[in-house]
């Protein structure tokens, strides 16, 4: 009669053991293990210095004299945090990009590749100028037109190689804008190699006459432009080359992932995007334009699949290894195209 008693009040302490315990009836699994490892080492002192420098970029005065490398993990501690994102008031996402861009630009970014991004560029702009030691950059296909505030800032970009601004709209007042600075105040992208002024009806031969004020420039693509070889002169002549374009251009640098989120952001629905109400209207406003100098396009004729390339005559200068790959189109290579391209600029 007194075992089970006993017995009972065993169960009782055993229970109570169970659930003081926790951890310990924890079944020994792979995972689990792994978590209880990761639990007990601590973070270390240089990742707790680069997380609180992280989230409070907001007392940061100057990066100056930090090393590349501690710059390169607080830069992306920081974008995990969303410090490049404008999530309230109390984020200054530019001011926090400028502490990186002051510092090192070319760390930062040196390739940009903003083509059919038209309402991230709007939306980003103040961001964008931030940028100011591109290698390359890509501004394709974004109605831009010969007024828009980026032009201004690529005229001024020192170190911009490679230059795409196909189909935005642009006239000789647009090329003249862009070479003005470097023409008389010797300020600007006075190593540009590689320009791509295509598909942009209303510019004419006195822009690429501007544009010869940069001694480096290679190669113009000037595709579906209203230009014929018998008035570029003897500086130039037309190479017909079959590829989709002479640049490549893509995100390089620290800043590569903050730039796809602000695409990505700019490209969803009214409904889903967080984009002002004045950035859609503006862009509106470019796509009409646009609209009506694409038109003008149907009486300038080129063949589908080449690009026609100025390429410059008479120049010591050469292209520099890092530039993209070009198919160059040989006289032995027979080609049924190759007389109806060079016909159309015979005339």
């Amino acid at each position: 009669m007194m075992e089970r008693p006993l017995k009972v009040q065993k169960r009782e302490q055993s229970t109570q053991l169970e659930k003081c315990s926790g951890p310990l009836n924890v079944k020994k699994t792979g995972q689990n293990t792994q978590q209880l490892e990761k639990r007990k080492v601590p973070l270390t002192l240089y990742c707790q210095c680069i997380e609180y420098i992280g989230q409070n970029l907001q007392m940061v005065d100057s990066f100056f004299g930090f090393p590349d490398l501690v710059a390169a993990d607080i830069f992306q501690k920081a974008e995990k945090l969303g410090k490049f994102e404008r999530n309230s008031d109390e984020n200054d996402s530019l001011r926090n990009l400028q502490l990186f861009c002051n510092e090192y630009p070319e760390n930062v970014l040196v390739g940009l590749d903003l083509s059919y991004s038209y309402l991230a560029l709007n939306y980003w702009l103040e961001h964008f100028l931030s940028f100011n030691r591109l290698h390359s950059l890509d501004v394709s296909n974004c109605f831009l037109g010969d007024d828009h505030e980026i032009l201004s800032h690529i005229a001024h970009l020192k170190c911009l190689k490679y230059l795409n601004l196909r189909k935005n709209c642009l006239s000789d007042k647009g090329v003249s804008s862009l070479c003005m600075p470097f023409k008389v105040f010797k300020r600007g992208p006075e190593h540009l190699t590689i320009l791509d002024i295509s598909e942009n009806g209303c510019i004419t031969k006195r822009a690429v006459q501007k544009l010869q004020c940069f001694k480096d420039l290679q190669k113009i693509d000037i595709t579906g432009i209203n230009i014929k070889v018998k008035e570029l002169g003897e500086q130039w002549k037309v190479c017909p080359e079959r590829v989709e374009s002479l640049t490549c251009v893509k995100n390089e640098g620290w800043a590569s992932q903050v730039i796809q989120k602000w695409v990505e952001l700019a490209s969803k629905t009214p409904n889903q995007g967080e984009e002002p109400k004045t950035a859609k209207f503006y862009a509106l406003k470019k796509r009409i334009k646009s609209q009506a100098v694409i038109k003008d396009l149907g009486t300038i004729s080129f063949v589908p699949q080449y690009r026609l390339v100025l390429h410059r005559v008479n120049s010591h200068k050469t292209i520099p290894a890092a530039a993209p790959s070009t198919k160059y189109v040989t006289p032995t290579e027979h080609d049924d195209h190759m007389d109806s391209i060079m016909n159309l600029y015979k005339a």
